[in-house]
């Protein structure tokens, strides 16, 4: 279902983190948590959906789009579209060649 290239979302939200200048200090009081709850919530590789928002948002950085851009999940719904509507068309052009639609 995932790359095994995927890089978990602990090291994705450190490097930003990082790069943005913004100490596990910083991000604890910003959670509403404590130093040592917020250490071990980066520690993890993964995270809570309420929290990956809450980071999300303090960091202006859609983890969400990024996690979801890394999923190679193809879409079933849209070959079926795909192909009940080219049946479509063939239908309706023998209905059409038989006389049908005057």
């Amino acid at each position: 279902m995932t790359s095994n290239k995927t890089i978990p979302i602990n090291e994705l939200i450190l490097s930003e983190m990082k790069k943005q200048e913004v100490s596990i200090s910083d991000m604890a009081k910003k959670l509403g948590l404590s130093l040592n709850a917020t250490y071990n919530t980066l520690k993890k590789p993964d995270i809570q959906t309420d929290r990956l928002a809450k980071i999300s948002e303090i960091l202006q950085v859609n983890f969400f789009k990024i996690l979801a851009g890394e999923l190679n999940i193809e879409n079933p719904i849209n070959p079926q579209i795909e192909k009940l509507t080219t049946e479509n068309e063939i239908l309706k052009e023998v209905i059409r060649l038989l006389g049908g639609n005057k």
